[in-house]
C-alpha cells in the first residue's frame, strides 16, 4: 500500500517522538496510532505516484515559503533573546585562554555556592537530592572532592541503556566522565540552573539542559542534564542516560595511554593537587628527564663550541652550565608535563605559574651576563679599561629593567590589571623614595659621573685630602685606592658633587720652583739666570715654549728666582728623575758662579777664605762671550738660539 506524504510525515514524526529517554507519558507511536494514520491518508490524500509532477510545484512553492518564514522567524527570536538564553548553549566554560586568576575566583565563587547551600535554611539533602541542575553538579563536585565515587554514580541515569558498556561499573564511568571533561572545560558553575524546572527558554525539552560539549575528533558529544524521576513520587537532575552510553566512545579518544591505565592500576589510589597517581609519577619522571636532557645537551654544545677559538672560553662554559641548562631544564619538563593528560584547570595554573617566564629570563640575564664579559674582555685587551668598567653599572640596570617588564607582562597574563598595579606602584614608589632617598642620590650620582666623566676606572685623582686610583664607579659608590694601598668607598652622591682634581687627565707635568739665591753682583745672577735658561731649553724632557726663568723679587739679601717648565710626561715617577736631573744642573750652575742657594732671611756677612765674586773668572769670561758676540739672552734668548738649544742635552746624563 502506497503512503501520502502527509501519512509518511505522521510515522516519521511518530517514530521519532521522544524516545526511551523522554519521561513517562510520551510513549512511541502504537499500532493503533499507524492505523489512523493510514485511515486519514484514505480520506484526505492522493498517492504519491499518481500525482503529476506539476501538481507538486504549488505544494512545494507554499512549502518552501513556509520554510522561509520560519527561518525569518528563528533568526528574529535568536537576535532578541539574550546570550544566556541562547537555544541548546551550554552553561559559561572556562576558555584554555582563562587566566589563573579568573580560575581562582570561578573555584571562589563555586565554593560559596556550595557552602550557601549546605549551611542554608533549606535541609541538607536540598544539596544531595538533586532537585536542580546546581544542586546535582555541586553534589558531584563534592563526591569526587570526597573521593566517593558510588555516590557520585547515582547522578548518572542508568535507565533504558541497552549497549555493553564495556564492563565498567556506574563509579567507574562517573570518574571518567569528569576526567574527561575536566580535559576540556572548567564549567562556571554560577551560570547553571537554580530552579527544579532547569532552563526553560534554552530552546531543548523542558526535562533536559545542556552541561558541557566534549569535543572529538569526528564532532562534538553533548552532556545532558536530565530530569527523571527519583522513585518516590518526585524528581532529580542526572547526568542523561544518552550521553552515559558516550562515555565509552569518549574515553577511546580522550582516555588514559594503556601505559597510563596499567599505572593508574598498579600504584596505590592517590592524587595530589588534583593530580592521578600516576600523572604525579610522570611529573617526578619528567623533572629527572628534564634535568638529564639538558645537562647533556649543554655539555655537548660547550665541548663543541670551545673547538672554536675564543678569548672568553670561561665565560662561555660558565653561559651553557648554568642560564642555558637551566632554561632547557624548565622548557624540557614543562612540555613533558603537557603531554600527561592534565585537566584544563591545571593547564591554565601551569601556563599562568610563569615557569616559561622564568626560563626566558634567566636565558636573557645569563646572555646579557655573557655579552658584558666578552666585551669587558675585548676592552681589557684594547686597553679602554675606563670603558670596560662601566659596562658593569649599565648591565646591572638593564637587568633591572628586563626584570620589571617580564614581571608585568607576566601580571597581565595571570590576570591581573596592570593598570592598577601600575598606580600601587606609583603609590608605593613615593613611600620607597622618600625610605631610599639615599639610596637614590648615590644613584642620580653615578648617572652624572657616567655622563660627565671628570673621572675613570684607573685614573689618578685628588678627592678632598685623598689621592689615589679610581678602581670603579658603581651604582652606589666610587671606589679609590689610596697610594697607601686601602679602598677608599666614597656615595656617588658626595663624589660627584665635591672638587675632583684628575691627575691622568693632564698632558704634561709642571716643573715649578721658587728659590732665593746670594750674589755679590747682577752679573753673577745674569749669569745663573742665562745658564738656568740655556739648560731648560737644551733639556729633551722640557717643552721649550713652556720655559720661564725669572728674576722675580729680592727678599731682604736674598734674590728670589721663579723657575717654570713643562716636562713632557704624565708619569709621576718619571717626572721625578727629570726634576731631580734639572735640581742638579742648577745646583752646579749656581757654584760655578760663585753664589749660593739659601732660604729668605739668610745673610752671609763674611765668606772667610773665598775670592770676590767680582774676580771670578768664570763670570768674566761669560761676559766677555756675550760682548763679543752681542748675543746677551737678556731678556730672553732669541727664537734661533731656543731652537739651536732644543733637545741638545744629554738626557739621561752620560
Amino acid at each position: 500500500m502506497i503512503a501520502c506524504r502527509w501519512c509518511l510525515l505522521q510515522l516519521s514524526a511518530c517514530k521519532a517522538a521522544p524516545d526511551s529517554t523522554a519521561p513517562p507519558g510520551n510513549a512511541p507511536c502504537t499500532a493503533s496510532g499507524a492505523k489512523l494514520c493510514h485511515h486519514l491518508a484514505k480520506l484526505r490524500c492522493k498517492p504519491v505516484i499518481a500525482m503529476p509532477i506539476k501538481h507538486y510545484l504549488p505544494h512545494l512553492a507554499r512549502l518552501l515559503a513556509a520554510l522561509l518564514l520560519l527561518a525569518a522567524v528563528a533568526v528574529y527570536a535568536a537576535d532578541e533573546s539574550s546570550a544566556e538564553d541562547a537555544p541548546g548553549k551550554p552553561p559559561v566554560q572556562v576558555e584554555p585562554t582563562t587566566s589563573a586568576r579568573a580560575l581562582l575566583e570561578n573555584e571562589k565563587i563555586a565554593d560559596e555556592l556550595a557552602q550557601q547551600r549546605s549551611l542554608g535554611g533549606a535541609p541538607e539533602q536540598a544539596l544531595e537530592s538533586g532537585r536542580t541542575p546546581l544542586a546535582t553538579i555541586l553534589a558531584l563536585r563534592q563526591a569526587f572532592a570526597a573521593k566517593d565515587y558510588e555516590s557520585a554514580a547515582t547522578y548518572l541515569d542508568m535507565r533504558y541503556i541497552d549497549t555493553d558498556l564495556e564492563g565498567n561499573t556506574p563509579a567507574q564511568l562517573a570518574r571518567a566522565l569528569t576526567y574527561m571533561v575536566a580535559q576540556q572545560l572548567v564549567l562556571d558553575i554560577s551560570s547553571l540552573s537554580d530552579d527544579p524546572q532547569g532552563h526553560q527558554q534554552d530552546g531543548l525539552p523542558p526535562y533536559r539542559d545542556l552541561l558541557a560539549t566534549v569535543a572529538l575528533s569526528d564532532g562534538e558529544v553533548p552532556i545532558y542534564l536530565q530530569r527523571v524521576p527519583d522513585g518516590s513520587g518526585g524528581y532529580m537532575w542526572k547526568i542523561s542516560n544518552a550521553s552515559v552510553e558516550q562515555i565509552p566512545r569518549m574515553w577511546e579518544e580522550l582516555g588514559f595511554h594503556p601505559l597510563a591505565r596499567k599505572l593508574f592500576q598498579v600504584l596505590p589510589d592517590f592524587s595530589f593537587l588534583g593530580l592521578l597517581n600516576w600523572q604525579v609519577l610522570g611529573i617526578i619522571l619528567a623533572v629527572v628527564a628534564g634535568w638529564v636532557a639538558s645537562t647533556l645537551f649543554t655539555w655537548a654544545a660547550n665541548r663543541l663550541v670551545q673547538h672554536i677559538p675564543n678569548i672568553f672560553p670561561q665565560g662561555i662554559e660558565h653561559f651553557f652550565r648554568r642560564p642555558l641548562r637551566v632554561f632547557l631544564f624548565i622548557i624540557i619538563t614543562v612540555g613533558l608535563i603537557q603531554h600527561l593528560g592534565l585537566s584544563l584547570k591545571m593547564r591554565i595554573m601551569l601556563n599562568s605559574s610563569g615557569l616559561d617566564y622564568l626560563a626566558y629570563t634567566i636565558l636573557l640575564l645569563g646572555f646579557i651576563s655573557l655579552v658584558r664579559d666578552y666585551n669587558i674582555r675585548r676592552l681589557q685587551a684594547l686597553g679602554q679599561n675606563n670603558f670596560a668598567a662601566l659596562l658593569r653599572p649599565m648591565t646591572a640596570m638593564l637587568k633591572v629593567v628586563l626584570v620589571t617588564i617580564v614581571a608585568l607582562v607576566w601580571a597581565a597574563n595571570a590576570g591581573y590589571n596592570i593598570s592598577t598595579l601600575l598606580a600601587g606602584l606609583g603609590v608605593g614608589s613615593v613611600a620607597v623614595a622618600l625610605a631610599a632617598q639615599k639610596t637614590l642620590e648615590n644613584l642620580i650620582g653615578a648617572i652624572t659621573l657616567y655622563a660627565a666623566r671628570p673621572v675613570s676606572p684607573g685614573d689618578v685623582c685628588r678627592f678632598g685630602n685623598l689621592t689615589g686610583t679610581v678602581e670603579e664607579i658603581g651604582l652606589r659608590s666610587t671606589t679609590i685606592r689610596t697610594l697607601d694601598r686601602t679602598l677608599v668607598h666614597v656615595p656617588n652622591a658626595i663624589f660627584s658633587s665635591a672638587e675632583i682634581e684628575n691627575y691622568s687627565a693632564r698632558d704634561r707635568i709642571r716643573f715649578f720652583r721658587n728659590t732665593h739665591l746670594l750674589a755679590q753682583s747682577p752679573d753673577q745672577l745674569r749669569v745663573v739666570l742665562a745658564n738656568i735658561r740655556q739648560t731648560l731649553y737644551s733639556h729633551p724632557m722640557v717643552y721649550p715654549d713652556t720655559v720661564s726663568v725669572r728674576l722675580e723679587d729680592i727678599n731682604d739679601v736674598a734674590a728670589k728666582l721663579r723657575l717654570d717648565a713643562g716636562i713632557r710626561t704624565t708619569h709621576f715617577q718619571e717626572f721625578l728623575a727629570v726634576a731631580e736631573d734639572l735640581n742638579l744642573r742648577f745646583i752646579q750652575i749656581v757654584l760655578d758662579a760663585g753664589a749660593s742657594i739659601c732660604g729668605p732671611g739668610q745673610l752671609r756677612i763674611v765668606r772667610d777664605g773665598q775670592p770676590h765674586d767680582g774676580d771670578n773668572a768664570y763670570i768674566r769670561d761669560m761676559l766677555a762671550l756675550w760682548k763679543e758676540q752681542d748675543s746677551k739672552p737678556f731678556p730672553d734668548f732669541s727664537d734661533q738660539q731656543i731652537e739651536a738649544m732644543s733637545g741638545s742635552l744629554d738626557y739621561p746624563p752620560k
